[in-house]
């Protein structure tokens, strides 16, 4: 490792302007109708954002009209995630591009689903 220069690979949001609520609308609704609404202000990456769901699907206090949709796609959810984690250690950018298409496909299928 170089001792003046370091490698940065990291993931960052690029929703345009408006974040995630814009791009996202529905899944902005839920987190602000659970509560959660920093979660839309801060506009994580899809990435990041399959933890919150994660807790979200774990929260007792989270209405059925919102765990449905949800127990639907979470597993496809963790599952790209996982699999962009591996691609993101293991310094493949092409497969990681491609893993996180798949990822905001499935954010795409649950925002499909989700009703406000």
């Amino acid at each position: 490792m170089s001792r003046t220069m370091q490698i940065d690979i990291r993931l960052l949001p690029a929703y345009g302007s408006g974040g995630l609520a814009k791009a996202f609308p529905r899944c902005a609704a839920m987190f602000r109708d659970v509560g959660k609404e920093r979660v839309p202000e801060e506009s994580p990456t899809l990435y990041h954002l399959v933890d919150e769901l994660v807790r979200l699907m774990q929260d007792p206090a989270v209405p059925d009209r919102w765990k449905r949709p949800l127990g639907r796609h979470l597993d496809r959810l963790k599952q790209c995630r996982d699999e962009a984690r591996e691609h993101l250690l293991g310094r493949r950018l092409n497969e990681l591009d491609q893993s996180l298409y798949g990822l905001e496909d499935a954010f795409e299928d649950l925002e499909r689903d989700l009703s406000w």
